[in-house]
């Protein structure tokens, strides 16, 4: 019994050094919901559809929603993304003297160097001047200041990585656990990182399909301005020549064909002035030519979209890679080559695809020229009615197509990223997780009952004599 005693005690002595010393610790919870639409990748894509495709509408990217929310949790856990959390919370700066209170209500603002060892300091009210950096503490601090613990920006990024957590909680949700070391900070954390994830998706992911959306639109308003002036101006001059619609047979045919001609060459101009503009930016250095793989007649080759496949599965990698080793790991740089690599190749397709057009266009340009010169010999007052007819009609066409394009480029931009929405927020806890009195004294108190009878069996000295 003796024995049993004390195993007893030690278990109780050591549930009391838990309760008093261990730090302890706050659960934050947010719930997430990211729910992704395969519809919007099969828009682009829709004219490179089999049969079979089209039957199965499951199959276009029914396979790759796991891998999607994958990708999504590894990006929650981003080191870009926790540093911003970080630099809003100020959380290099751990408050030991008084506990439990969070860094962003006693640190109004801080600078601080890149790289430093942690150092332990009691910090003031007012403006706190030391090797590591300057830090402005707020007004509200006691008398005898705070003793707190300071890190630098890379250790804060890491630690809140190691106290933070994030699940699939079943379907679309996503569970963001954060274990704090305070109660405030422990609801800031899920909730600020939510609401960074949401925004970074919103200015990032969205931009391409934005710009394009813009782009249609601009040019798809100039095109009913034009058709407008165009059926104001073929009245005006029926009305004024007595010329009727009919124009004889071979006029109809000549302008039929000149009008089908003059909206290919628009279409053509359309499309090689926007790539000329996207290719300059690019070969300027102010966007990634990344973005030449949005543009809609280059998805048309097989070999580009085999190319932007392997670098959204190469990015992917990446991106999950980056949430458990550090950016300068050798396989994120060798994915990160690799991904670099075939982008390159991006940029020579275009230049090629761009000759093309030009090609194409000139062609184009010289049956244009014929037929012109054909509806020129016409009588002045029947070529001039069938010249208008021609242009009203080209009008409508491009307008058409334009319409379908932009609707299209909405669609796109309104579903592109899915629907991302916080559900439910983190709230303040008013308990401590971890370690809890009653919990930790039955542990205590079980753990020593055990140990002591587990001593019982062992013999003493006098009895083994």
């Amino acid at each position: 019994w003796r024995r049993v005693a004390a195993g007893v005690g030690l278990g109780l002595v050591t549930a009391a050094a838990v309760l008093l010393f261990w730090r302890p610790s706050f659960d934050g919870r947010a719930l997430l919901l990211i729910r992704q639409y395969p519809e919007a990748q099969a828009l682009g894509m829709q004219n490179k559809l089999s049969q079979l495709s089209q039957l199965v509408p499951n199959l276009i990217g029914g396979a790759q929603g796991d891998e999607e929310l994958a990708t999504e949790l590894a990006l929650l856990q981003s080191r870009a993304a926790i540093g911003m959390v970080v630099d809003s919370l100020r959380l290099e700066v751990q408050p030991r003297s008084p506990g439990r209170i969070g860094p962003a209500t006693i640190v109004d603002s801080l600078r601080l160097h890149d790289l430093f060892k942690p150092v332990k300091f009691t910090l003031h009210a007012g403006v706190n001047t030391i090797p590591q950096g300057t830090i402005y503490a707020s007004s509200t601090l006691p008398a005898g200041g705070a003793y707190v613990r300071l890190v630098d920006r890379e250790d804060a990024i890491t630690d809140l990585a190691d106290r933070l957590s994030t699940k699939n909680a079943g379907g679309d949700a996503v569970e963001i656990l954060y274990s704090g070391r305070d109660s405030t900070t422990a609801a800031q954390v899920p909730n600020l990182l939510a609401r960074v994830y949401m925004l970074r998706r919103t200015t990032v992911d969205r931009g391409l399909n934005q710009r394009r959306l813009e782009f249609l639109t601009a040019r798809a308003d100039t095109v009913r301005r034009d058709l407008r002036r165009g059926v104001d101006s073929l009245a005006h001059l029926q009305t004024a020549s007595g010329a009727g619609v009919d124009a004889g047979i071979a006029a109809k045919g000549i302008a039929d064909q000149f009008a089908n001609v003059q909206a290919q060459l628009a279409q053509l101009s359309a499309s090689q002035h926007a790539l000329d503009s996207l290719v300059s930016l690019v070969k300027s250095g102010h966007t990634d030519p990344r973005a030449l793989a949005g543009f809609p007649d280059l998805l048309r080759s097989a070999a580009i979209n085999d190319i932007v496949g392997s670098i959204a599965q190469l990015e992917t990698q990446r991106t999950v890679l980056l949430a458990r080793v550090a950016p300068t790991a050798p396989q994120v740089t060798a994915l990160q080559h690799a991904r670099d690599s075939l982008t390159a190749q991006l940029l020579p397709m275009a230049e090629a695809y761009r000759q093309s057009l030009a090609r194409q266009r000139a062609s184009l340009q010289t049956v244009a020229d014929s037929l012109e010169i054909q509806l020129n010999r016409l009588p002045g007052r029947e070529a001039g009615v069938v010249k208008q007819e021609a242009d009203v009609k080209q009008l409508s066409e491009l307008d058409a197509g334009m319409g379908a394009q932009v609707l299209q480029a909405r669609l796109a931009a309104m579903l592109e990223g899915g629907d991302v929405r916080l559900v439910d927020t983190a709230a303040v806890p008013r308990k401590v997780a971890f370690p809890r009195p009653v919990p930790t004294w039955l542990v205590g108190l079980l753990g020593g009952l055990v140990l002591g009878l587990l001593l019982v069996p062992i013999a003493g000295p006098e009895r083994a004599a």
